[in-house]
């Protein structure tokens, strides 16, 4: 419900209310403002933006005026003061300066509306004043005592000579429990502890066309309103839809009559209201009311002119007044009134004067000058009706009149003059003394019918002025309601407004509030979906390691049963040549070396002249045999027995037993097919010098399915992960498998290792591919630990790094380049210069071949251009690089998953350098702003791609991203992202997915897992380091992808066995 606007009571005109603005404000900054803490007046402000908001709520608007624009004054002297911008946003928020906006829109609004209400009270003062000004000099006329009349006249004489009183007029003022004002009412409706019962007695006519908004009002309408009538009555004769509220008269603890101008019940039984309340207050019996009915005071009119928003029509068409009695009466006696004609009572003084000479007694002398009588009876009385109580006159104690002011309170008080017939000086009769009758009484009796022409003649002006003024403030009265009723209009249109904005309002935050929802709902069910393909990999990994402890286990126990089996052999063929075993312990036991003789010692042997197959002579005393317990592969031969059984051969005289003799030329001789696929697997074999050579392959041929795994020596499952996928690229594995790679040895790079890498990793490639158990690759990792010291301890390492650094020692020991020593002859510069960008590229790749051509660089080496493009002048510059793996940025998508095309496309994004990073133009010589762009010149056979999955946050902390890049198994076609428009480079064959490798943890923390499609069907493995186990790839094998390899050609291959 809206809140009524109060009345004005703070200033007469908007111009008094800005002098008091003015003047706080002025008091303000001199007394209260100098010496404050800002953070105390910014708090001070703040308050007085709450009171300001709380009056303008109540409907105050002068003080919400007023207190608005002290906040305003607070507000520029915070803004001035010197400490202000120090803490500017601080202030800002404690003296709610975003409200600024708010309040200076109120100030408009309250503006136009005080400019409005100061006018109507204006006019409203200025009517009022005409108003009193003529009430007061109606008054001052009235209380201004006549002249004594000369003679007497009778106030009102009736037909049989005897004077009437004027009727008694009621009193004004009544008892507070007969009469009801529209702000008494108003409460008493809003006070929901008070009962109410309305009874509105207007015609059914006018109660519909309008009546009071509330469901406590019911219609009596004034036809049914007869004389005499009860309620039963009524009750059978009032509308339907009021027979229910009129029953429960009773009930209730007010009932209010009212009728459209009513100030009370009137006297006059025939009266609607009169009727009414006789009818339910003194005839009723059956039901009693609680107390006596009241009246709206000037009824329903009253009503409308101070609550027409509590109306059904505020427009309605209210009867006219009927005329006033006093003015109608007062009229009309003022006309009834006789004036005597001045040559009618000349004449009659004339006849008078003749006759005093003839002589008389004394009683007909006194008959003879007596005065001419007014024969009252024939006219009209001076008061015909009752007083009004608003503008007629009141008698009140002892014949005296009140005369009441416009507030309808009594304004003064004037005698009565007494009508009387009273005794005439000269006589009962009242004639004349003979020294009076002369002109005087003439004199005096004009004097007062000018004084009583002149009174009419006022009277008739103060009516006129008082209609005029009654007719000016009904106009008022309208106008002040129309203007109510528009801003009521306007107040709850802007109420509307600003709830169907905040609806909106709260729309759209629903709105927002639901996409979260949704939002977190499929992040969650994502998280859930991970944890559970989680759960499933832990149960997984249980499983396979207790597979593992359990093949563990058996492998124990293999190992023992096998040493049991070998030590029975041995002492049954000592046994068998007629030797005992403490016989065989007296025997001096061969000399043997150390250490076998690596291939950088034969390489240097041979250099020297001599044979790599020579051995070195061992020291004597030193025992073949080494009693250290550790276990053997099945797969692999006794090579201390072996070297024992050569060291007998060779020494020869000093044994007594004869070496027996092989005639090795009836062998078949160890060969490698170096043109085909297909390697043949052979027995141990030995040379014709009667050296016996080691060789890996198992003695029971097989079809080749898969490598052998790499037992992990201490959180080297880097290395056996990246191994893994090397072994199973099918070119580079045949190359070092078929002794290819012994005629790429350089022995002369600084950088390489005189072959000892590629040696190592040819044997570890055999120990692989030739058993069928686990192989621990120590060897292996000891040179690399010597090559890199951060390969020598047992710590976490990134398997990225592992794969450059051993692909680059692998290139440099197999780099056969002619001009490797060489530096590359520059062009002149105008050569340079007039090269396109095609023909730089051809020239730089020329160059590397020259100096880089192995099989590693013929298998994954690629070519990237960055090209740098002056945005000023065009002048471009080309960088080129070299490259086996491709690492490709992730992009920061929202969600969790990509594609590596994505990766890709960010990988060749146009890059702008600016600021810092701008590039020294050559043509400009100052920094510009640049595009760079990277170009794929040329692709390799073999394609590694590396996700930057690792990136460092802060100079102690890293972190992984787990974004999820989908990637394809087959036919990747990256032949669109070479720009082939401008590098002019073959066409590489779809790509095709052969090895990847998996990271799972963090980087300090992880773990390392390699699948590889191997065999002739091209079945998944699983490398977990010693754990080798067929799968089919599934897309959760795939979530943690770290390294990428893809070849372009065919890998078909098969290993056939041969006895």
């Amino acid at each position: 419900m809206p809140v009524a606007t109060k009345s004005l009571h703070v200033a007469n005109s908007f111009e008094d209310l800005m002098k008091l603005v003015d003047s706080d404000g002025t008091t303000l900054k001199e007394k209260h403002f100098k010496g404050k803490n800002l953070r105390m007046l910014c708090t001070s402000a703040k308050k007085v933006l709450e009171v300001a908001d709380m009056h303008k709520n109540d409907g105050d608007e002068e003080r919400s005026f007023f207190l608005y624009m002290r906040y305003f004054s607070m507000v520029n002297y915070i803004r001035a003061h010197k400490d202000y911008k120090k803490n500017k946003d601080t202030y800002d928020k404690l003296m709610m300066l975003e409200q600024c906006a708010r309040v200076m829109d109120t100030l408009e609004q309250q503006k136009r509306s005080l400019l409005k209400r100061y006018a109507i009270l204006k006019d409203a003062k200025e009517a009022e004043a005409k108003e009193r000004k003529a009430e007061e000099a109606a008054a001052e006329l009235m209380l201004k005592p006549p002249p004594p009349p000369q003679p007497p006249q009778p106030l009102e004489p009736t037909s049989d000579g005897s004077l009437t009183k004027l009727p008694a007029v009621p009193d004004v003022i009544r008892p507070f429990e007969t009469q009801l004002s529209s702000f008494k009412l108003s409460d008493m409706l809003q006070d929901k502890d008070t009962k109410v019962l309305i009874m509105d007695a207007r015609p059914r006519r006018d109660f519909l066309d309008s009546h009071l908004k509330s469901s406590d009002c019911i219609n009596i309408p004034e036809e049914v309103l007869k004389p005499g009538i009860i309620a039963e009555e009524l009750s059978r004769s009032i509308p339907e839809e009021s027979v229910e509220l009129f029953e429960k008269r009773d009930v209730v603890d007010y009932v209010v009559l009212m009728d459209w101008k009513s100030a009370d019940v009137p006297e006059d039984n025939q009266a609607p209201l009169k009727v009414l309340k006789d009818a339910i207050y003194k005839w009723s019996t059956q039901k009693v009311l609680k107390c006596e009915p009241m009246v709206l005071t000037n009824g329903y009119e009253d009503w409308l002119m101070h609550y027409p928003m509590h109306t059904t029509n505020a427009h309605t068409k209210i009867p006219e007044a009927a005329s006033d009695p006093f003015v109608s009466n007062y009229s009309n006696s003022t006309e009834a009134v006789y004036f005597p004609d001045p040559d009618n009572l000349f004449e009659e003084a004339s006849r008078n004067s003749s006759q005093q000479g003839k002589p008389s007694g004394p009683a007909s002398n006194t008959a003879a000058v007596s005065m001419p009588l007014v024969d009252r009876s024939k006219k009209p009385s001076l008061f015909n009706g009752p007083v009004s109580n608003s503008t007629g006159l009141k008698m009140v104690n002892g014949g005296s009149f009140k005369v009441p002011d416009s507030t309808g309170t009594v304004g003064g008080v004037f005698h009565q003059v007494d009508s009387a017939p009273k005794p005439l000086p000269g006589g009962p009769f009242g004639g004349l003394s003979q020294d009076s009758h002369s002109g005087e009484s003439e004199a005096t009796s004009l004097e007062g019918i000018r004084q009583t022409e002149n009174l009419k003649q006022k009277i008739l002006d103060l009516t006129k002025d008082q209609l005029a003024s009654e007719k000016e403030f009904e106009l008022l009265r309208e106008r002040k309601a129309r203007e109510a009723e528009e801003e009521l209009r306007r107040s709850v249109q802007e109420r509307e407004e600003a709830l169907q904005a905040h609806v909106r309002q709260l729309e759209k935050e629903r709105a927002e509030v639901e996409q979260k929802v949704t939002a977190l709902t499929r992040s969650n069910e994502q998280y859930e979906q991970k944890l559970k393909e989680k759960d499933k990999e832990l149960i997984r990994i249980r499983q396979l390691n207790e597979e593992q402890r359990k093949a563990d286990k058996e492998v124990h126990k293999l190992r023992e049963e096998r040493k049991r089996r070998e030590q029975q052999e041995r002492e049954e063929a000592l046994r068998d040549s007629g030797k005992t075993v403490a016989d065989k312990a007296a025997v001096p036991s061969p000399p043997r070396s150390l250490k076998p003789i690596t291939n950088t010692a034969a390489n240097n042997l041979k250099s020297q002249g001599t044979t790599a197959t020579t051995l070195v002579e061992r020291p004597q005393g030193v025992s073949m045999r080494s009693n250290n317990n550790l276990s053997r592969s099945r797969s692999f031969p006794n090579l201390s027995m072996a070297s024992e059984e050569s060291a007998s051969e060779s020494i020869g005289p000093a044994t007594s037993v004869a070496a027996p003799q092989f005639d090795r030329s009836l062998k078949p001789s160890q060969s490698v097919e170096t043109n085909t696929a297909v390697i043949t697997r052979q027995h141990r074999t030995r040379t014709g010098d009667g050296t016996r050579v080691r060789s890996n392959s198992p003695s029971s041929g097989r079809e080749f399915q898969r490598s052998a795994g790499l037992r992990n020596l201490g959180n080297t499952c880097y290395m056996n992960a990246t191994l893994q996928c090397l072994a199973n690229t099918i070119p580079l594995a045949l190359h070092f498998l078929s002794d290819r790679y012994k005629k790429d040895i350089n022995w002369e790079s600084h950088r390489g290792t005189g072959g000892e890498v590629a040696h190592e990793f040819k044997s570890l490639l055999a120990l692989m591919y030739y058993n069928d158990k686990s192989v621990a690759p120590k060897a292996f990792k000891s040179l690399m630990g010597r090559l890199f010291n951060v390969y020598a301890g047992y710590e976490q390492q990134d398997a990225h790094e592992f794969l450059l650094n051993f692909i680059d020692k692998l290139h440099e020991d197999l780099n056969r380049a002619v001009n490797r020593k060489g530096a590359p002859a520059p062009l002149p510069p105008a050569d340079e210069a007039s090269l396109s960008l095609n023909g730089r590229i051809n020239r730089f790749w020329c160059q590397h071949l020259d100096r880089h051509l192995s099989v590693v660089s013929d298998l994954f080496e690629g070519l990237l251009v960055s090209n740098l493009t002056c945005l000023v002048c065009r002048k471009s510059s080309s960088s080129f690089e070299v490259f086996s793996c491709l690492s490709l940025p992730i992009p920061a998508i929202s969600g969790s998953v990509c594609y590596l095309q994505d990766c890709l496309k960010l990988f060749l994004e146009t890059e702008s350098m600016s600021g810092e990073a701008a590039w020294d133009c050559p043509t400009c010589k100052q920094k510009r702003k640049a595009e760079k762009r990277m170009i794929i010149a040329r692709l390799p056979k073999i394609l590694i791609v590396q996700f930057n999955r690792f990136r460092c946050e802060t100079a102690w902390q890293s972190k992984k991203l787990q974004t999820y890049v989908h990637f394809p198994v087959n036919n990747f076609d990256m032949n669109s992202y070479v720009d082939h428009t401008r590098v002019d480079t073959q066409h590489r064959q779809p790509y095709n997915l052969y090895a990847f490798l998996n990271h799972y943890g963090t980087l300090a923390t992880g773990h390392y897992i390699a699948y590889c499609r191997s065999g002739h069907g091209g079945q998944w493995y699983m490398y977990d380091d010693a754990s080798v186990t067929e799968v089919t790839l599934s897309e959760s094998d795939k979530r943690n992808a770290y390294i990428l390899f893809y070849t372009s050609v065919d890998m078909r291959h098969q290993f056939i066995s041969q006895s």
